[in-house]
């Protein structure tokens, strides 16, 4: 049995790729029957691999016993590079407003990580069975999932947390270690009918297995299997599609062509909010179905906005869907031949002894519709300060736009430009001390303007890369 076992655990690390020959493995082992197996599994062919272990222990502080299970760890261990840490997540549970269960989770996964980062581990080793996959399953159909949901655990997610054992079920490990007379512990806690995961183990299983089927853990676990399977497919589906959708990106945004966007089927559209609100690191909780269901009723109509999380928000134009975090406030001092990144590329240079030619190339160069927005003239010796600065709009800015008596709010010339409002914070102002001169790529100032007395001339010049996007799919 015990060799039957190890065979079977190496094929199926083979055949899901889960290791290769000299990775650095972390080995998450509480103690209990599933993880001492997969680190007895592990060592037993560490040789053979090339592996390196390091074995990595959190304790939860929710058991009265929680310090002697570290001393059976280190004892099971001793040939090992250990990592222990404790974690309060009872007090995380209450920090965080999250269940219990959620909050130990999350912390065991910040261990991990963690350990992975110190030691320059590649792989993370998780002892999750076949039963632990059927529980998970019926516990997100009983919550509500979709597809990616109901597929259950991967053998491997996110390139590094591997499970070896989830092809064998929970019998298969106690006869395993019955067979190899391991030392294990035991945990009260996983038999407390106050978590919903421990009576889908206890009563609804065997419910199943008793009234329904004996060999449901099987077929859920064959169920997870295909519904991965297909989800892998559509995700690749997917990523295609945001390919052909996408108009801009960067870390902080995602700016969508709704006319693409809804020329997808529904299944579709949902997965592409879905892969952009985790790629804006909004986690699962800003993922699930109501909220993706809010974003796409605002995008089917223009004008309308919706907060997904406090830092993030969808909001639909007439042609795009943008999802976004708030813009960060900035001010950057600018000089001359000097390029800056802000939001696109902006650069200055000064034109010295400047002639009546030279002069008439810049009213030429003023006067063109195609530079007016993007290229902009000041008289240097005019300007109210000679220091500069790139910096974002601000509550109450105003200015006196050029060939305008008065001023005008920065504001209103957003919502006059038709500026969305998640993208407004992004838009720079040149300014010069306190006057603005330039509400970049939309108007300049009256300040300071060409006069056949101009000598020394201030060119400024920006390119957005937005704009540039949007005139290529618009």
């Amino acid at each position: 049995m015990s060799l039957d076992i190890l065979h079977r655990v190496e094929a199926y690390i083979q055949r899901e790729r889960l290791l290769t020959p000299g990775d650095g493995v972390v080995v998450a082992l509480s103690g209990g029957p599933d993880s001492v197996t997969l680190f007895d599994l592990l060592h037993r062919l560490k040789s053979k691999w090339h592996l390196t272990l390091y074995i990595a222990h959190l304790n939860h502080q929710l058991r009265p016993n929680a310090e002697s299970d570290v001393a059976f760890v280190k004892q099971i261990a001793q040939n090992y590079p250990i990592y222990i840490e404790k974690e309060d997540v009872v007090q995380r549970a209450k920090d965080k407003k999250q269940s219990l269960e959620e909050a130990a989770r999350d912390a065991r996964r910040a261990f991990l990580d963690a350990v992975k980062q110190k030691t320059g581990a590649n792989r993370i080793a998780l002892g999750h069975t076949k039963s632990d996959q059927a529980e998970t399953v019926l516990l997100r159909l009983v919550r509500g999932a979709g597809l990616t949901g109901l597929g259950g655990m991967r053998p491997i997610s996110e390139s590094c947390w591997i499970r070896p054992l989830l092809s064998f079920s929970r019998s298969e490990i106690e006869s395993y270690v019955r067979t190899r007379n391991l030392q294990v512990l035991r945990d009260e806690t996983n038999s407390d009918p106050k978590f919903l995961r421990n009576r889908i183990r206890t009563d609804l299983i065997p419910h199943l297995q008793k009234a329904y089927n004996p060999q449901i853990e099987d077929l859920l676990s064959r169920s997870a299997t295909l519904l991965q399977n297909d989800d892998a497919h559509l995700e690749n589906i997917a990523e295609q599609a945001l390919l052909e959708t996408l108009l801009y990106r960067d870390n902080r945004k995602f700016i969508l062509d709704v006319r693409r966007f809804f020329g997808y089927h529904i299944s579709l559209r949902r997965r592409l909010i879905r892969k952009v609100l985790f790629a804006l690191q909004a986690g699962v909780e800003a993922a699930r179905f109501q909220v993706v269901e809010r974003i796409l009723e605002i995008s089917s109509t223009p004008g309308h906005s919706v907060q997904i999380t406090p830092e993030i928000s969808a909001y639909r134009t007439h042609d795009t869907l943008i999802i976004t975090q708030p813009a960060r406030a900035y001010c950057f001092l600018v000089e001359p031949d000097v390029s800056l990144d802000i939001n696109g590329k902006f650069s200055m240079n000064i034109l010295n002894r400047i002639n009546r030619e030279h002069l008439q190339a810049v009213y030429n160069c003023i006067s063109s519709s195609k530079t007016a927005k993007h290229t902009v003239f000041f008289d240097l010796d005019q300007l109210p300060n000679r220091s500069l600065y790139l910096r974002s709009p601000r509550p109450g800015d105003w200015f006196y736009p050029f060939g305008m008596q008065g001023k005008k709010k920065v504001s209103r010339l957003f919502g006059d430009s038709k500026i969305p409002r998640p993208l407004r914070g992004e838009i720079p102002l040149l300014v010069s001390g306190a006057t603005i001169l330039w509400v970049v790529g939309l108007r300049r100032s009256q300040i300071a303007p060409i006069t056949p007395a101009t000598r020394r001339v201030l060119k400024a010049n920006y390119s957005s890369v937005i704009t540039q996007c949007e005139k290529r799919h618009l």
